[in-house]
């Protein structure tokens, strides 16, 4: 598996790190986990061709997680006259994932209705593609944000999407490989919906994960040295995510 970091920040603007998005490079499938702002476009700079990839799996609504979702559907529906998609592309997505896609239809009627697409909300049955295996756990943030276990060829990668501290998200990361991880504010400036330094490097130790990713970073974690501070928990390697980066599972 090959990791691209597309946005490692949040809703609020950062020239250093845009919204949420990331591209997962499998044997036969290309993933989108979240869709926020500009991940679109960022596609193209680490070498995927978006009419290519296969599924999009969505872990809350927020429009930093989901904003991009309009482009990429127009995009598909009406790209360049000598590329046109020929495979299926499957876009997922928490419960009420289906009523958000039918507003944005009646904003944007069939424009964002390309051919070979399905929507589904995800349930509590695993999804069980050639090339992986793919589970979700309820979390912290939302009413109905939800995080990612994706297995693939003997390794495994756990995509936190946004939450605060949860043992569900520690049940789901169990043993992972690669533990992509929220880390967006630094302790003293604690939120309830959002996890810190601290309370990732306890999560890391409880999962007993591999190798952690921070990401999801407002400035403040910029200004601090919040990869020490999770490492004090861990004995692990924790990486800092930066928009572009590329990781291999």
């Amino acid at each position: 598996m090959k990791l691209h970091i597309l946005g490692s920040g949040t809703c609020v603007p950062n020239i250093r790190r845009g919204s949420s998005g990331y591209a997962l490079e499998l044997a036969k499938s290309t993933i989108l986990l979240d869709c926020g702002n500009g991940t679109t476009w960022k596609l193209g700079m680490v070498g995927i061709d978006y009419l290519m990839v296969d599924h999009i799996f969505i872990t809350h609504f927020h429009p930093d997680h989901t904003a991009d979702i309009i482009p990429f559907l127009f995009a598909t529906k009406y790209p360049h006259p000598s590329r046109l998609r020929e495979k299926p592309l499957v876009i997922w997505g928490p419960k009420g994932f289906l009523e958000l896609y039918s507003a944005l239809k009646s904003a944007y009627h069939d424009w964002i209705v390309p051919d070979f697409l399905t929507v589904k909300e995800m349930n509590e049955k695993p999804v069980i593609m050639e090339d992986f295996r793919l589970i979700a756990n309820d979390t912290l943030h939302t009413e109905n944000s939800i995080a990612y276990r994706i297995e693939s060829n003997g390794k495994s990668i756990v995509y936190s999407g946004d939450t605060g501290y949860t043992e569900n998200l520690i049940e789901l990361a169990r043993d992972t490989d690669l533990l992509l991880i929220e880390c967006s504010f630094p302790d003293e400036l604690k939120f309830h919906a959002h996890l810190t330094p601290s309370e990732v490097g306890k999560i890391g130790r409880a999962s007993r994960a591999k190798k952690i990713i921070l990401t999801h970073l407002y400035s403040d974690c910029d200004d601090i040295d919040i990869v020490s501070q999770v490492k004090e928990y861990v004995d692990v390697e924790v990486i800092l995510a930066e928009d572009l980066m590329q990781i291999d599972i």
